[in-house]
């Protein structure tokens, strides 16, 4: 797991392979392993990547940092991608 206090210290490729990891655990539900290969970080950067997930109800820092809630939110997120909301930790 990333070990990071901010999103901007993450490097691109290790920001990559755990938007992919999101992916393979179905988590993320509207992007594909291509999609993340083919992201440009100047065009859509992390702050709006971070804010998508908010507006989800998902924590994107707490789940980079915290196994506990990786897991709750792997159990918990639902065919849209977003967590829910009576489920939220």
């Amino acid at each position: 797991m990333l070990i990071n206090e901010s999103i901007k210290t993450i490097t691109c490729s290790d920001f990559r392979i755990f938007l992919k990891r999101l992916i393979k655990d179905k988590i993320e539900k509207e992007w594909s392993e291509d999609f993340v290969d083919e992201i440009n970080f100047v065009n859509i950067p992390r702050m709006t990547i971070k804010r998508r997930y908010e507006n989800k109800g998902i924590d994107l820092i707490k789940l980079i940092n915290d196994i506990s809630y990786y897991q709750h939110v792997k159990n918990n997120v639902n065919t849209r991608g977003s967590l829910e909301f009576d489920k939220k930790k």
